[in-house]
């Protein structure tokens, strides 16, 4: 089973950078994240629910932009951004419709220059490539492998600069955090790249890249080999595998369940500030009262300063999606 999982902008603004802080009613038994969050730059925050939905958006003094590779593998075009009050800022539309993936960017940009002292991601586990059949697959340098790993540019007078990835250190639970916080997520509620193994046939389904588009549909018989790769196997001991019996496992069964579930959930109640606060402080008690990992990852960066802004990305591999929950800036540090 396979599962499939940078352009500069410069936002103009002026003022102070905004302290976003969490609007909820308790102060102990926090988690690391929410404590460190709590004056920060909380991008689970319901001031940033206005980002849902929109290519870019402008919450404060803070400038957030999504953006897709195009099929030429080498020019950025517009993407929608992602929101919601457990795990932050993702895009749409991509291989995990409410993450960052492989062919999509987020650029964060500060209305002045700021020292970033920390980046807080969620959705990065490890363990992952063991679960759904691609191990041993990973490309990144320097990295574990079979652990998500995010991406992450400096950005300063215009330009990129000291590239970083930083990986999973949390396993892969069976069960979805989300889940536990609401029974209306559902697990994989949102995975648009899958395979189904059904009468023989292999369907990929792919998503298109935007909304309004059909997701793309490819489609092979099972044990159908193109005729120009068999050379590769000249003089080579093969073995033919009989698949019917493994085939009969999974016949009529979808590896993955087709759908944008949890997003629709988000965007039915984006409106409901009360129901949205509620799925936060619901998580926040969940982090601290259940062994159970959001894959949040806390990253450290040293000399980071004078800087415009962040470029997020997923680097190429087996399984890299991950979402960004917030920013620690060394000058709101008191």
């Amino acid at each position: 089973m396979l599962n499939l999982r940078s352009k500069t902008f410069v936002f103009a603004l002026a003022a102070p950078v905004l302290v976003v802080t969490a609007s909820v009613g308790h102060t102990q038994n926090l988690s690391q994240i929410d404590s460190e969050l709590r004056s920060h730059l909380d991008f689970r925050s319901l001031l940033f629910r206005s980002c849902l939905g929109q290519h870019e958006c402008t919450v404060g003094d803070i400038s957030l932009r999504a953006m897709r590779l195009r099929d030429d593998n080498e020019t950025w075009g517009q993407a929608t951004l992602y929101w919601d009050p457990i795990d932050g800022i993702g895009v749409q539309d991509g291989a995990q419709n409410d993450e960052i993936d492989f062919d999509e960017r987020l650029e964060i940009r500060f209305a002045q220059p700021q020292t970033v002292a920390k980046v807080w991601y969620s959705d990065l586990f490890h363990t992952e490539d063991r679960r759904y059949g691609s191990f041993a697959t990973d490309r990144v340098q320097n990295e574990p492998e079979d652990a998500e790993i995010a991406g992450m540019t400096l950005v300063a007078a215009g330009q990129e600069f000291g590239t970083e990835t930083f990986s999973a250190t949390d396993r892969l639970p069976w069960a979805s955090f989300n889940q536990e916080v609401s029974v209306r997520f559902q697990e994989n509620g949102d995975l648009r790249r899958r395979v189904i193994i059904q009468n023989e046939i292999v369907t990929v389904l792919a998503p298109s890249g935007t909304s309004d588009r059909e997701d793309l549909l490819l489609q092979n018989p099972v044990g159908t080999i193109d005729k120009d790769k068999r050379a590769i196997f000249e003089g080579t001991e093969t073995f033919e595998i009989d698949l019917a019996g493994i085939l009969t496992e999974f016949h009529g069964t979808n590896l993955f369940a087709v759908g944008t579930n949890n997003f629709d959930l988000i965007e039915r109640i984006a409106a409901n500030e009360a129901e949205l606060n509620n799925l936060r402080l619901v998580a926040e008690r969940k982090r601290t009262s259940i062994q159970m990992s959001n894959g949040e990852v806390g990253a450290e960066l040293l000399n980071a300063t004078g800087i415009d802004g962040l470029n997020f990305f997923a680097p190429f591999d087996a399984s890299n999606d991950f979402s960004v929950a917030g920013i620690i800036l060394a000058t709101q540090e008191g």
